[in-house]
């Protein structure tokens, strides 16, 4: 069974060597992550991706990330 969180991109750093660092944060608007959090939703997800990846990518904006159990 898949898990689905919605976050927004809270903080996205300025390029370097082709790569920029991002970090998400859970969505707690209108209850947004009901499915998996009580109250207010607790999720913090970093990553540094290769600039052209996130290139259209702004802080603010939304996503949907999919956990997903591999056997």
């Amino acid at each position: 069974m898949a898990t689905t969180a919605k976050v927004f991109l809270s903080s996205k750093g300025d390029p370097s060597d082709g790569q920029v660092f991002l970090a998400f944060t859970a969505d707690y608007a209108d209850g947004a992550n009901k499915e998996w959090a009580k109250y207010t939703p607790a999720l913090s997800i970093s990553m540094t991706v290769l600039e052209e990846v996130a290139a259209d990518w702004k802080s603010g904006d939304h996503f949907t990330l999919t956990f997903e159990k591999e056997e």
